[in-house]
């Protein structure tokens, strides 16, 4: 099922001002987004007027706004609003616009770049960066919910969850489901415990190893109505194929939906080399970073298996934030295969029909080979269009 957005237009301050009454007011409903063109322009406001008006925007918007008339050339300027814009509870790291945590009553601070600015790269917070630059927003809870598959869906279940952005941002469209966390990480389970949740939400950060069967059986205990299971590309591509085998098989056995992050078709052989990473405000606070292959890491065609570090530079040197050694790219038809193997069935998030779509069905008018895909696997029987 397609997610409908209700958008409002501001083309003047004074029309936007006159919009933020009428919704401050309850007189209209808070729109999705709200597109800032014309003459409405935030880089023309001052460091006072700015943080004051986005605080309403953000009040005043279930998602985020859109401001693709800003221009600003010089650097200092350009990331002196970035932070303001950060700072006020939006974060751009998505290419759907300024984002904030669904109808969230929360400001974020999504700036991590003043640590560096302070202290250079040892300052820099690893989880913060890799969310900036690794991180999925396009697609969420609400997209794979909202399928006719996952209905009745009322527990999400991330494994590897690190920073747990998958369950944290599903929290503010579903704050009345249950969502259990497991990682091997105390620190990124502090971080995310840490964060601001809806008060009345339930959820469970467990430190254990998804590999062992007593953390699925728990889970399978705690777990309310149908789950789903979500675990992205960066985490499970982590396992070798016995460890793969095992983690579909146990984790399908305890949870009704297992969905993995796959990246776009392509053969290994073309993931290999450096990967400019680098953002815009990254250049401009003097740092770049980098998806860098290991001396020992190309790709190898027979296993999928590769190594590399994600890195960050600057004058001083280089600093690794996280390594990443025998990733293997689980590819579409690998994890097919091993489903067949297992007895399970293999869908498909159709990105038009926005539905899940067994595998063997409508794959030409999708953009599998494109852009990243994600994978669903259960015991349930699915019916076909045969």
């Amino acid at each position: 099922m397609l997610v409908e957005t209700k958008n409002r237009i501001a083309n003047s301050f004074e029309r936007l001002d006159a919009l933020l009454r009428e919704i401050e007011s309850q007189r209209i409903p808070k729109p999705d987004w709200i597109k800032l063109q014309g003459s409405c322009r935030l880089d023309q406001l001052d460091e006072n007027q700015g943080p004051a008006l986005l605080s309403r925007l953000h009040a005043c918007v279930l998602r985020g706004f859109l401001a693709n008339n800003v221009r600003i050339e010089d650097r200092t300027r350009r990331l002196e609003f970035w932070q303001m814009v950060t700072r006020s509870g939006f974060h751009n790291f998505s290419d759907l616009g300024w984002m904030k945590a669904y109808d969230s009553p929360f400001r974020e601070d999504y700036d991590y770049i003043q640590p560096y600015l302070n202290k250079g790269l040892d300052r820099l917070d690893p989880y913060a960066l890799y969310t900036s630059v690794l991180g999925t927003f396009d697609f969420s809870v609400e997209d794979f919910v909202g399928t006719e598959l996952c209905a009745n869906v009322e527990t999400i279940v991330e494994p590897m969850a690190g920073t747990a952005e998958f369950a944290y941002h599903g929290h503010f469209f579903f704050p009345d489901f249950l969502y259990l966390m497991i990682d091997l990480d105390k620190k990124a389970r502090q971080r995310v415990m840490a964060r601001n949740w809806l008060p009345d939400t339930e959820k469970e950060y467990l430190v254990s190893d998804i590999l062992e069967p007593r953390i699925w059986q728990q889970i399978k205990s705690m777990t309310r109505g149908e789950s789903l299971a979500y675990i992205g590309k960066q985490s499970h591509h982590l396992f070798d194929a016995r460890q793969m085998l095992r983690l579909m098989n146990m984790a399908t056995s305890h949870v009704d939906y297992l969905m993995l992050e796959t990246p776009q078709l392509a053969s290994v052989t073309e993931m290999g080399g450096t990967n400019d990473m680098t953002r815009q405000e990254m250049k401009d606070a003097g740092f770049e970073v980098e998806l860098i292959e290991h001396h020992d890491g190309e790709p190898n065609p027979f296993t999928n298996i590769m190594h590399f570090y994600l890195s960050a530079s600057d004058y001083t040197g280089e600093r690794c934030l996280f390594e990443y050694r025998d990733w293997t790219v689980w590819s579409q038809a690998i994890l097919v295969t091993f489903a067949r193997l297992l007895g399970l069935q293999a869908l498909y998030f159709h990105s038009e029909l926005h539905e899940f779509v067994p595998v063997e069905e409508n794959w030409e008018d999708c953009d599998v080979e494109d852009n990243v895909t994600f994978m669903l696997f259960t015991r349930r029987r699915i019916e076909t269009s045969d």
